[in-house]
């Protein structure tokens, strides 16, 4: 069935799927209403992409600002986002999903995002192998920074060293991370830098800003900041969401003017250091150094100059995806049924 996205959280949280006692904010009613809100406002459109709901609690979309397959419902702009089902609840439920879309969709694919999903399966386990794995590397600490730049390799652990103290607070550079959200100013600071610097695509990249913003209005312990002045100019902005004992890295936005190659890289590393101290329920950051399939290896280089340990996301693919980087990745067809993948793991590990 189709269903706008204002009744498919009501439906979620009939189902029980979605409840305010959640423990991901993306399943609290009241965190995804504060989304559509934001997202009307600030995006000049309601997300209004029909929703495919299964019957069981499946809801998938088509994300109206990065248009292809179908991805998991609302969620699109957000960094490896939890899904209310197991991984072993997925497997199961790849037929009705394939059926579902069939009746509402006809010919239609899913190739969602890396994702977290309740009582997830790890590589290998029962009912693993049939997703596509994606390596996207933490940062993992324990009490003291110095034990965790200790634990980066020799190469990072000298460049994270060069790095803090290029961009030293003596410097004219000062680093603050709270849980204050963006004041209006700050949102409309961050609209016009990721106008100028995406141009088109900026829509989707204030959708992210827009996640923690939503969250931090709901559930403040479970969004951070981090603003980054140079001398009194704001140069970057930063938003994370924490789930248990991961901070992820959710969105980022720059001064253009201000170029500083590096800065990125010791933000998290400031993060981490302000995560030691500060938030001790908190110990693994995720940079997200890859979300999706189509990501060009690159895209994680910078970050990973951060992290420690490997870290596999799953993605689910339905349907037979033309993408050359979805070939020999393990997908359920309709026809055939789960088609075992030839690739274990994609992208690079440690």
């Amino acid at each position: 069935m189709l269903m706008s996205a204002h009744e498919y959280v009501a439906w979620m949280a009939r189902l029980g799927r979605f409840s305010e006692s959640a423990a991901a904010p993306e399943h609290d009613p009241r965190v995804c209403a504060s989304y559509l809100q934001l997202h009307a406002r600030w995006l000049a459109a309601p997300l209004d992409g029909p929703i495919v709901a299964g019957q069981d609690g499946v809801g998938l979309y088509r994300d109206p600002l990065a248009p292809g397959a179908f991805g998991w419902a609302l969620v699109g702009a957000l960094s490896h986002p939890v899904v209310p089902l197991s991984a072993a609840e997925i497997v199961a439920r790849a037929p009705a999903i394939a059926a579902t879309l069939a009746d509402e969709c006809g010919e239609a694919i899913v190739m969602t995002d890396t994702f977290e999903a309740a009582e997830a399966l790890a590589p290998g386990a029962p009912g693993g192998e049939r997703f596509a794995w994606l390596a996207s590397p933490r940062a993992r600490f324990g009490d003291e920074f110095a034990g965790y730049l200790a634990s980066l390799t020799a190469d990072r652990r000298r460049a994270a060293r060069e790095l803090l103290a290029r961009f030293d607070e003596g410097e004219g550079f000062r680093f603050a991370l709270s849980p204050d959200p963006p004041s209006e100013a700050e949102l409309t600071w961050i609209a016009e830098q990721l106008t100028r610097q995406w141009g088109e695509d900026a829509a989707y990249a204030l959708a992210q800003h827009l996640w923690p913003v939503a969250v931090a209005g709901v559930r403040p312990g479970q969004a951070l900041f981090m603003r980054v002045f140079v001398g009194d100019r704001l140069a970057y902005f930063n938003g994370y969401l924490v789930r248990g004992p991961v901070i992820t890295s959710q969105s980022t936005s720059r001064d253009l003017e201000v170029h500083r190659d590096g800065l990125g890289v010791v933000i998290d590393l400031k993060a981490i250091a302000r995560l030691v101290d500060a938030f001790p329920a908190i110990r693994c950051l995720d940079p997200t150094c890859r979300t999706g399939l189509d990501d060009p290896p690159s895209i994680g280089v910078a970050k990973r100059k951060v992290v420690n340990e490997d870290a596999y996301k799953p993605v689910l693919i339905v349907g037979a995806p033309a993408q050359e980087f979805a070939a020999g990745l393990p997908r359920f067809d309709a026809r055939l049924g789960w088609v075992p993948g030839t690739t274990a793991i994609v992208g690079r590990r440690l």
